[in-house]
C-alpha cells in the first residue's frame, strides 16, 4: 500500500482532510507502531571510530541491541556507575575534554545515552594507563584508534512518508505490507476525534483495530528476535 492508496482510504472517512494533514497522522502512527512493536530491526554501519571520541549518534534509533567494533561483537557495560567513568563530554559543548588516549586496549565496551532527543552510544576500552581527575581514577578511556568500523544492530523508527514522493521509503511505509492497514486504521480513528467529523464510537472501533495489529506485530517481532537456547535436563 503506497502513499496515494493510504490517503484515498483515509479520505473515504474524512473527505475534508487534505494530503498534508493525513500524512501527519500516518507518520505519527508510523512512529507509534515501530516504537510499540520494535518490528523494524536493522544492521547499520554508523561511522568509523575517531581516537578520543567517546560518543556516536545512531540515527532513527529506538533501542540498540548489539554493537560491533572492527567486526568484533563487544559487550554492553552493565553499570556505568560501577565502572567509575570519567566522562568525555564532547556530546555537548565540551568544556573539559579528556586527552586523546594513545595506548590501545582491545577490551572494549559500549553503553547508551540519550542526548538532545537522540540516542548515542558511548564507546570505551580498558585503559592501559589509568585516567585521573579530581582525585578519582578510572580504568576506562575513550577508543584510542581511528578508523575502526562501528556497526550496530538496532530497533529503529521508519522513514516518514512525504508529500509528492513517487518512490522509495517516502512513498511506501517501510513496515511489512501486511501491517500497512494498521496505519490507516490509526489515522481514521484519530480523524474521528476531530470536531469536524467527530464520532467517538468510530474512534473506539478503529483504535481497537489498530491495537489488534500492534499485538500481531509484537508476536512477529518476537519470533524474529534472536534468542539463546538452553539445554533442558530430562530424566530417562
Amino acid at each position: 500500500m503506497n502513499r496515494v492508496e493510504i490517503i484515498e482510504l483515509v479520505q473515504q472517512h474524512h473527505p475534508h482532510m487534505g494530503e498534508v494533514e493525513i500524512l501527519k497522522l500516518i507518520n505519527r502512527a508510523l512512529d507509534d507502531f515501530t516504537m510499540e512493536t520494535g518490528i523494524l530491526r536493522e544492521y547499520v554501519d554508523i561511522q568509523n571510530t575517531v581516537a578520543g571520541q567517546r560518543y556516536y549518534t545512531v540515527d532513527k534509533c529506538i533501542s540498540i541491541i548489539n554493537v560491533w567494533i572492527d567486526d568484533v561483537l563487544i559487550p554492553r557495560m552493565a553499570s556505568i556507575n560501577a565502572a567509575m567513568f570519567i566522562d568525555d563530554d564532547e556530546h555537548v559543548n565540551a568544556d573539559n575534554t579528556l586527552a586523546t588516549p594513545s595506548k590501545t586496549s582491545n577490551e572494549r565496551y559500549w553503553y547508551p545515552i540519550q542526548d538532545d532527543g537522540e540516542i548515542k552510544i558511548g564507546l570505551i576500552e580498558r585503559s592501559t594507563e589509568s585516567v585521573k581527575r579530581d582525585d578519582k581514577v578510572s580504568n576506562y578511556q575513550s577508543i584510542s584508534e581511528t578508523g575502526l568500523q562501528i556497526r550496530v544492530y538496532m530497533m529503529r523508527r521508519a522513514v516518514h512518508l512525504a508529500t509528492g514522493s513517487g518512490s522509495g521509503t517516502t512513498f511506501t511505509p517501510e513496515i511489512n505490507s501486511v501491517f500497512h492497514q494498521a496505519l490507516v486504521s490509526k489515522a481514521i480513528g484519530e480523524g474521528y476525534k476531530d470536531p469536524r467529523n467527530q464520532k467517538f464510537d468510530a474512534v473506539q472501533f478503529f483504535v481497537g483495530e489498530y491495537e489488534d495489529y500492534i499485538k500481531q506485530a509484537k508476536k512477529v517481532a518476537k519470533r524474529n528476535a534472536i534468542t539463546t537456547g538452553v539445554v533442558v535436563p530430562h530424566t530417562f
